[in-house]
């Protein structure tokens, strides 16, 4: 393995939290080491070692981090936009190269990809912008209980029947929350578009770094967000004959973002159809500020 990538250990199979990555665990490996010019070496989770699946939020946060140590400090995030091309390898290396493509007076541009034995395995484009005044507006956002009032994802998932995956069942980076969820919640038919309404927090302290909060953000938006693809057809995510693969991913920062703090996240899937299935969320703060949207296309295998 590359010098200055971190080599993880491979749990027991049979542990549910070999789904999981912990928020240490993930802070860490969003530290790049630079490996030459705009090129740096990422490593992987110990849960991508375990199950062989590279999680594709991980390498999105991953290009996050790497693209914003070539930006100038004076500019923030604001959107990022990436296509997962192959298959991720956890037994092998993986580099982030970035490419500089425009500093211009208020934006930056930059090409991101994520590269394995020589072969581009995802490509992001992100873009860094000066804050300025202008005009101003957003959509309310919708009611929801409080997250202190719900249940944990991964304890209430723990309780659903035989047939499902063990993933999600253990305590991850994130504490998520999702209104409504329990016994029959997957099995039940809702209309294609109606919200799943869904509380994500970091599940514990986060260095006060913003373009670390961003990157963190960037993880989190991949977490389960195709879950509305399923619910009209009474279908789950976690079903054991459910394969899904995320195609491209996008991600809208309006507002600096505070991972720590509670957001509620608006998801809908408008539409499926070919083999794929749309998703898109908008993301509100505990004060009802829109802070952030992103959208998702996945392919949903079936049986």
């Amino acid at each position: 393995m590359a010098e200055g990538v971190p080599v993880v250990t491979q749990p027991n199979a049979d542990d549910d939290g070999a789904w999981t990555t912990l928020l240490p665990e993930l802070i860490a490996l969003l530290d790049l080491t630079p490996d030459g010019e705009d090129r740096f070496a990422a490593g992987h989770s110990t849960a991508s070692v375990t199950t062989g699946h590279v999680f594709g939020g991980l390498v999105a946060a991953q290009a996050v981090m790497a693209a914003g140590r070539t930006v100038p400090a004076d500019r923030a995030i604001h959107s990022l936009h990436g296509y997962f091309l192959r298959p991720g390898d956890a037994a092998v290396p993986l580099h982030v190269e970035v490419d500089r493509t425009r500093d211009g007076r208020s934006f930056s541009h930059r090409r991101v990809s994520a590269v394995q034995d020589g072969r581009v395995i995802a490509e992001f484009t992100c873009s860094w912008a000066i804050p300025r005044a202008g005009i101003a507006h957003q959509t309310g956002a919708p009611p929801a209980p409080d997250p202190e009032t719900i249940r944990p994802d991964h304890e209430v998932l723990r309780d659903l029947p035989v047939g499902m995956t063990r993933y999600g069942t253990s305590p991850d980076a994130f504490d998520l929350r999702t209104v409504g969820l329990g016994p029959g919640w997957f099995e039940s038919k809702v209309p294609a578009g109606e919200p799943t309404l869904v509380w994500k927090r970091a599940a514990g302290a986060v260095p006060d770094d913003p373009l670390l909060h961003a990157a963190l953000f960037t993880f989190a938006s991949d977490m389960r967000i195709l879950h509305p693809v399923l619910r009209p057809h009474g279908l789950a995510m976690y079903g054991v004959d459910v394969r899904p693969a995320t195609i491209d991913h996008a991600v809208w920062f309006h507002r600096p973002v505070r991972v720590e703090d509670w957001l509620l996240w608006q998801c809908e899937s408008p539409w499926a159809g070919d083999g794929r299935g749309f998703v898109r969320a908008k993301v509100y703060g505990t004060d009802g500020t829109l802070v952030a949207e992103a959208a998702q296309e996945g392919l949903i295998g079936l049986g």
